[in-house]
């Protein structure tokens, strides 16, 4: 993913950081980009805008020992909630303000968890604890790497049409 760490004291985000940041997530290989609103990966308190182009995985994954938090700038978002054996156990849609669904989602323990681009394009503010560490993340066996790109999506398909 790329990703840009903003550094400065004060931070603003607007429709012209928004669309760089979407023409960076347009440019990457896996079609998803950040900018870090926190100092670095040891800040206590972790905050980062996100672009997800529909055709962006990933993979379901937990965190032990965090909470996270998104809410939705633009688009729309599918987070997607799984069972230890990979089952679908609940889905919560997620679109800006103003709409008609939720706007902000919180998960505090550590269940196995996607978020899933509904719309072309979906731009959210996650914010989670730190410190970051790599290893914190642990990704489930029961769904695909990513490495086969269109099983992946093919996956992720499947999953939001799920009930």
């Amino acid at each position: 993913m790329s990703a840009v760490f903003l550094e400065s004291d004060v931070i603003v985000i607007g429709p012209q950081e928004l669309n760089q940041l979407k023409q960076m997530a347009e440019q990457s290989p896996l079609r998803r980009a950040r900018l870090c609103l926190h100092q670095d990966h040891n800040s206590l308190v972790q905050e980062m805008v996100i672009a997800l182009f529909q055709d962006s995985y990933v993979r379901p994954h937990r965190h032990r020992d965090k909470s996270e938090s998104f809410h939705v700038i633009e688009g729309t978002l599918a987070v997607l909630l799984f069972d230890d054996n990979g089952k679908l156990t609940r889905r919560v849609e997620l679109s800006p303000p103003g709409s008609a669904q939720a706007s902000l989602y919180r998960l505090s323990s550590s269940l196995w968890h996607t978020a899933v681009p509904l719309s072309s394009c979906v731009v959210f503010h996650e914010t989670t604890s730190g410190p970051f560490s790599k290893g914190d993340t642990e990704y489930a066996e029961w769904a695909p790497n990513g490495e086969d790109h269109e099983a992946a999506l093919e996956y992720l398909k499947r999953a939001v049409s799920s009930k």
